[in-house]
């Protein structure tokens, strides 16, 4: 009798109480060093290997697909995905993206020229806009300046479909100039063996911390400080700042 009661007992599903963590869907836009995917096709990067330490802490349980950041948008904005990475904060997202108190980098927007054109850059970008042609991709969010001049009609914008797309026009002249994070930069033009071949303008247009963000849902306010709690006390570890010097060098590209 004893016997019977414990295996069906075994059989019966678990309390509601007891029930496992549901999987957590997190979006992405494929971009590298940050997140991407590998040779094998899983996920990969710098915020993704942040997540990963952060969820295994809480003990979540994570899915991350990669997508086109308008579908990201667009699934944030249905409440399709529990998280997205990596994300600036711009007023209009955080009307439907959750943002924590710790941010995982300082995304710095450059402009990158060509190698040898002598094209300098003072720190007025309307004077830059109107001498140069500009190349970015599709969604690339830089800063308010940005998005008033780009409108301008003696403005000359050209937007493509990537950003290794975007890196590979600059490199074929079809513009003299385009505007990527400075880390993306680096990691495309090392992977594609040219990085002799292109210099990253100083200063900086904009200096932006960045986030993996969480979507609004009834759990999200409490996911959100356990999160914090647990990437503050991460940060603190060598692990941490292994992890940081692996993937954030210096933005240069004469290494």
């Amino acid at each position: 009798m004893k016997t019977a009661l414990c295996l069906t007992l075994l059989l019966l599903p678990p309390l509601a109480g007891l029930a496992a963590e549901p999987v957590m869907r997190v979006c992405s836009l494929s971009l590298p060093p940050q997140t991407m995917q590998n040779a094998a096709g899983k996920a990969d990067g710098y915020a993704v290997e942040i997540l990963q330490h952060v969820s295994n802490k809480l003990r979540w349980r994570i899915r991350i697909d990669y997508m086109p950041w308008a579908r990201v948008v667009s699934e944030m904005q249905d409440r399709q995905c529990d998280m997205a990475m990596t994300v600036l904060h711009f007023k209009d997202y955080a009307e439907y993206m959750l943002f924590p108190r710790e941010a995982i980098l300082e995304q710095k927007n450059v402009l990158v020229v060509r190698r040898g054109e002598h094209i300098r850059y003072d720190g007025n970008l309307e004077k830059f806009m109107r001498q140069h042609t500009i190349g970015l991709y599709v969604d690339k969010r830089v800063n308010d300046q940005f998005e008033t001049l780009r409108v301008a009609p003696w403005a000359r914008v050209d937007v493509v479909a990537s950003a290794d797309l975007n890196i590979k026009k600059l490199l074929f002249k079809r513009f003299d100039a385009i505007i990527e994070n400075d880390l993306n930069v680096i990691h495309e033009l090392r992977k594609l063996g040219r990085v002799d071949d292109a210099d990253i303008l100083a200063p900086p247009l904009s200096v932006t911390p960045a986030y993996i963000v969480f979507g609004r849902h009834p759990q999200a306010e409490a996911r959100i400080r356990q999160y914090d709690e647990a990437l503050a006390h991460f940060k603190k570890t060598a692990q941490f700042k292994a992890l940081s010097s692996r993937y954030l060098p210096e933005a240069s590209l004469s290494d």
